[in-house]
């Protein structure tokens, strides 16, 4: 398939990518390219374009073209809910792609940056989601290759959902060919694989580990060296990973045990049978996905609550078109950091999506879509699309016009159902208060 947009900056508004797939803004962008999303134009449903601008080149590689597409379809053959939906797959102008579900809830990352190490059932629970979805993915000859904590998705039912199956072998083959650096994060990867040896399960398992350490600790296995990745390597392939068995008081020794056998420098000495963790994992998961459910959903109503433009106490003084600093709240996508733990989130994402497009002569067609989208039950999307929908309307049409007050309505129905009603309870008030006074002035 071809088109005349050039992958990875997005075709014109007009344009479809692959004949399919309309771009409407970036959600994020790695080492091996750029995450979009997407309208199926032949389906009607919201997708993630992911368009692996780091293995450019493929029509003129056709054996490499040929590989990429035998490992969609082996990713596609996996069944499983814990394993990220593959829906299609294809090559555009020499560059391959991948359109998956959006997923809806926090990284593994973000959350433990956001509470610290997360209680022992939490741990067990994420970690025995991974086990299982990673041996679905065995089971179909597929692995993982960057078992990460940015990988690894939670959604708002406390459910685990991985994610990135497989791309480190493609990208990372070609991309150090061209560039002879490394490609992955260390922290997380396995040392065989900082060694070039081809990996095995084994390698996912010791990735599983890693994540499992960070939950526990609240600490990355080698420390903070997101500039100095040559100390991480050095620390990787020396001592390697720091034991917990004897360290850490409160988890039971077994599942800190489990940990640093799954961290083991050499793949043998990691557990081969994934019954036996599975098991393990099993006996400290009590309340765990119950728990873990409660961090999520407090996670997203505070998101929700942040979210809202202006505060409460502030939004009775808006008289005038009050100005709104777009800099202060929306990371510019130059500033985000270079930090393993910390790619850039699908909330914030989403907030960049509607800003580049955002004027006061679209903001009711992006009121429309952020409705269809709690309609459907995807609230964080529409809170974060709403966030920044509310406050173009409070600048451009004022507190009182019909479309921002439609617009808050909406935000409210938001914070309801993420959990926050007091919050709601306000908006909505501050919204009466508003429509009692536009009654009151009509003749």
């Amino acid at each position: 398939m071809d088109d005349s947009a050039a992958p990875g900056t997005g075709p014109a508004p007009e344009a479809l990518f692959a004949e399919r797939y309309r771009l409407l803004g970036q959600l994020g962008r790695g080492g091996m390219g750029v995450v979009h999303e997407a309208e199926d134009t032949r389906l009607g449903r919201r997708v993630a374009v992911k368009i692996l601008t780091a293995v450019a080149g493929l029509a003129e590689d056709r054996e490499g073209r040929e590989r990429f597409l035998r490992e969609a379809q082996a990713l596609a053959r996996i069944d499983h809910p814990g394993v990220v939906t593959l829906y299609d797959a294809g090559v555009v102008r020499g560059t391959p792609y991948l359109v998956m579900q959006v997923f809806e809830g926090l990284s593994l990352a973000d959350l433990v940056t956001r509470t610290g190490p997360l209680p022992t059932p939490v741990v067990a629970q994420i970690a025995l989601d991974v086990v299982r979805g990673l041996a679905a993915a065995h089971e179909a000859g597929v692995l993982h290759r960057d078992v990460k904590p940015s990988n690894i998705g939670i959604n708002r039912d406390g459910h685990v959902i991985l994610h990135d199956f497989g791309l480190a072998r493609l990208a990372g083959e070609r991309a150090i060919t061209r560039t002879g650096e490394l490609v992955g994060t260390p922290q997380f990867m396995a040392p065989e694989a900082i060694k070039g040896v081809t990996p095995s399960p084994a390698a996912d398992l010791y990735g599983l580990g890693t994540c499992m350490y960070l939950m526990l600790t609240g600490e990355l296995p080698f420390g903070d060296g997101t500039v100095d990745y040559g100390a991480i390597v050095e620390r990787a392939l020396g001592d390697g990973v720091p034991r917990l068995n004897g360290r850490l008081l409160t988890p039971p020794a077994e599942l800190l045990d489990l940990v640093d056998r799954l961290c083991a420098q050499d793949p043998a000495d990691r557990p081969a049978r994934t019954a036996e963790t599975e098991a393990l994992l099993q006996r400290q998961t009590e309340d765990g996905r119950e728990t873990l459910a409660a961090l999520l959903a407090g996670q997203l109503r505070d998101d929700a609550i942040r979210a809202l433009v202006p505060p409460p106490d502030l939004a009775d003084d808006i008289e005038e078109e009050p100005e709104y600093d777009w800099d202060e709240a929306v990371p510019h996508p130059r500033a985000e950091r270079a930090d393993p733990l910390h790619p850039p989130t699908l909330s914030d994402a989403t907030r960049r999506i509607v800003l580049s497009s955002m004027t006061p002569q679209n903001a009711l067609s992006r009121q429309r879509e952020a409705v269809n989208l709690v309609l459907r039950g995807e609230l964080q999307e529409a809170a974060q699309m709403l966030a920044v929908v509310v406050p173009v309307c409070l600048s451009s049409l004022g507190p009182a016009h019909p479309t921002t007050l439609t617009s808050q309505y909406w935000q409210a129905v938001c914070l309801a159902r993420l959990g926050a009603g007091d919050k709601a309870v306000e908006l909505l008030a501050r919204i009466n208060r508003h429509t009692d006074r536009r009654r009151g002035s009509e003749p």
